[in-house]
């Protein structure tokens, strides 16, 4: 078996993290590593860095999930693949499946190192980069669970369940994932401000605060030029309205809404001039027309390459856990979005 750095040239980082660091550490949905690998197994060296919440991960052999598991405290080596053919070649990943926690921002996965039999070869490029940003439906809830249940677990949190999985495997695109349950434009399911996605966009992990999170560079600048997204594709809105109406102020909220998802479209052009942004409206009963009126207002502001998608609405026979679509409608739409997608990017 050979050992190999976790930064080594042939492994390929995924997802918004500080690279400077080792380990380096898991945060956001869908964030891991992929290698190339020729030879028959390959193992990893993982931490989970408390006890409470389970953080789940899953690895991958040419996008297919093979094997998914929670990490445990303290450093422990974990099979990705074994038994494989030793003369063919695959691409294996591990994403981490639960999203960042707010709630225990010391709750992370720290990767170590990796081992592996035979050789890894060199990557080859992905067709795209893709960033999304979004709420509990970015995060996968619910997609891999079993219908009507109700408990908010992190077990019931999946990268490779969701529609963003599914649009980047039929696209052959690298993903980096910004998702909170509960969180909004704005504001968050409850109403409070400080479950908004807008405000740590610039950050590498900018829902996660304190001193364990500071440690770990999660307040960091990110480097948006060191991995340049080709498209960026925002889901939000449908805790920003639940909210609103909860309270009673749909009609003296709806406009400063608006606003705010103008500003936050400025700022992912600010960010990344040379993307394409695609607003992914909410459902039909989520004030979809929010989100129209501001791809429109950045239209007319001269913002170019901004556009907006529908998804079908979920109904019952979609329904995975609390309320949240299965990994069968995550498909289908994933799909939707991949086709969407090629036809503005050409790939």
């Amino acid at each position: 078996m050979t050992e190999c750095s976790i930064h080594s040239e042939k492994i390929r980082l995924l997802g918004r993290m500080d690279e400077t660091q080792t380990p380096v550490y898991l945060d956001w949905t869908g964030s891991g590593f992929e290698v190339n690998l020729k030879g028959e197994e390959l193992w990893v060296e993982l931490e989970a860095t408390v006890r409470k919440p389970d953080l789940w991960v899953c690895a991958m052999a040419d996008g297919y999930p093979v094997t998914r598991f929670p990490v445990q405290t303290g450093r422990h080596w974990y099979p990705l693949v074994m038994g494989m053919d030793a003369q063919t070649s695959r691409i294996v990943t591990l994403v981490k499946e639960t999203q960042a926690m707010p709630d225990c921002p010391e709750a992370t996965i720290a990767v170590h190192t990796i081992r592996y039999e035979g050789e890894l070869l060199p990557l080859p490029e992905r067709a795209l980069r893709i960033e999304f940003i979004g709420d509990s439906l970015t995060s996968g809830e619910g997609a891999l669970a079993p219908k009507d249940n109700d408990e908010w677990i992190s077990i019931w949190f999946t990268a490779c369940g969701n529609y963003t999985h599914y649009a980047c495997k039929a696209l052959n695109a690298e993903r980096r994932v910004l998702s909170q349950s509960g969180y909004g434009v704005s504001w968050d399911w409850e109403g409070k401000p400080e479950g908004n996605m807008s405000d740590g966009y610039r950050k590498i992990v900018g829902t996660l605060k304190g001193e364990a999170a500071q440690a770990r560079g999660c307040q960091k600048a990110y480097d948006f030029t060191a991995h340049p997204a080709d498209v960026v594709c925002v889901r939000l809105l449908t805790n920003d309205v639940g909210a609103m109406r909860r309270v009673g102020k749909e009609a003296e909220q709806t406009s400063v809404l608006t606003e705010n998802c103008v500003q936050l479209i400025r700022t992912i052009r600010e960010c990344n001039p040379e993307a394409k942004i695609v607003w992914i409206v909410p459902s039909s009963n989520s004030l979809p027309t929010i989100a129209v009126h501001a791809v429109n207002r950045c239209m007319a502001e001269g913002i170019g390459d901004v556009s907006f998608f529908v998804m079908p609405d979920y109904g019952e026979a979609d329904m995975g856990a609390r309320q949240h679509p299965n990994a069968a409608y995550n498909e289908r739409v994933g799909l939707m979005l991949a086709d969407y997608l090629k036809s503005l990017t050409g790939c």
